[in-house]
């Protein structure tokens, strides 16, 4: 069973990735998974496919879209995800309240077993700030998901314009 997480927003994506940056990151405490990371070994259950990088010039954060799959028997928990490129990425959900669109923290997205879960412009996403180097349009960015069964993914994620829409069909 496939299932896609989207809700539509009254804002563009670059709207939305301005007003974050606007307002900071009051009441976003990003989880410590430091002993987590250590621990895990390469994924065999869930896998990361279809991953892209709406790359929106700076100090405005990128934002990191993909597909999550989970072939297990049992649900898991995206935790976190981290890339050389980039000091900082938080997983949030964008959700509309009261006409407006506003990101919230995910700090554990479950995936049902056997199904798939969306990361999607106006949905579940990964904020990427404070790139190590500059990033490219056209370029592959490595990322790793960390789940909550100590299994971390890998995927390689291209660099899109800030225009850019998920161009993945299924």
């Amino acid at each position: 069973m496939k299932k896609t997480v989207t809700i539509l927003s009254a804002l563009g994506a670059l709207g939305v990735a301005m007003s974050v940056q606007a307002q900071g990151h009051g009441g976003h405490a990003m989880m410590d998974h430091g002993s987590a990371w250590q621990q895990a070994h390469a994924a065999t259950s869930v896998e990361v496919q279809h991953c892209w990088i709406r790359n929106i010039p700076t100090p405005a954060p990128s934002a990191g879209y993909f597909e999550v799959l989970n072939k297990g028997t049992e649900a898991v928990q995206l935790l976190a995800a981290e890339s050389d490129r980039y000091g900082d990425i938080m997983l949030h959900q964008t959700v509309t309240e009261d006409g407006l669109a506003k990101m919230r923290m995910a700090d554990k997205i479950e995936i049902a077993a056997g199904d798939q879960l969306d990361f999607v412009p106006g949905g579940y996403h990964a904020m990427l700030e404070k790139p190590t180097s500059p990033v490219q349009v056209g370029e592959h960015v490595t990322m790793r998901f960390l789940f909550s069964n100590q299994q971390v993914a890998t995927a390689q994620c291209e660099v899109r314009a800030a225009g850019a829409r998920n161009e993945h069909a299924h």
